[in-house]
């Protein structure tokens, strides 16, 4: 397969939505998530008053650099993948420490996503970037958790021209 010759990083966002929706509990067909989105969502109250978890993805660093002659480019990307559940009871704000379970897991196993995105060749959480806390909806407290997932995606500057000096 032919290397892209422009990054794609919100299709690598997409993607990695796709793959949070996808999520079961393990040795069930019950998804992780009620909802997973790209940026915000709202309603959460709604989504989680009577338990589950929701997921929001956002970008959050960005980096491109030129690996060596040829034109080849690496796009590294961190995104923040907030889960959110109630905290109206406690069992229902416990419930954010089986969702980070269920979400550390297939990170651990699954380096490319699936091979979704063409150029993707790497996803992996980020080291200590793991999170426990509330958060805030309106005007209701969530239970929350937050972790940080780096990709990186390889493309080619188009020849012509290449790179130029």
């Amino acid at each position: 397969m032919p290397i892209a010759t422009a990054p794609n990083t919100k299709a690598i966002g997409n993607a990695i939505v796709s793959y949070l929706a996808a999520l079961v509990i393990p040795n069930t067909s019950t998804p992780v998530y009620k909802v997973a989105q790209l940026e915000v969502i709202f309603d959460v109250i709604g989504q989680v008053s009577d338990g589950g978890a929701v997921v929001e993805v956002y970008g959050n660093a960005d980096d491109s650099e030129r690996r060596g002659f040829g034109g080849r480019v690496w796009d590294e990307q961190e995104w923040y993948i907030l889960s959110l559940c109630s905290r109206e009871t406690g069992g229902l704000a416990s419930y954010i420490y089986d969702v980070r379970d269920y979400l550390v897991q297939p990170f651990q196993v699954h380096a490319q996503l699936g091979n979704i995105v063409s150029n993707l060749f790497h996803a992996q959480l980020k080291a200590k970037s793991g999170r426990f806390m509330t958060a805030t909806r309106d005007g209701q407290i969530l239970r929350a958790h937050l972790i940080t997932l780096v990709t990186r995606q390889e493309w080619a500057v188009p020849i012509p021209p290449g790179v130029v000096s």
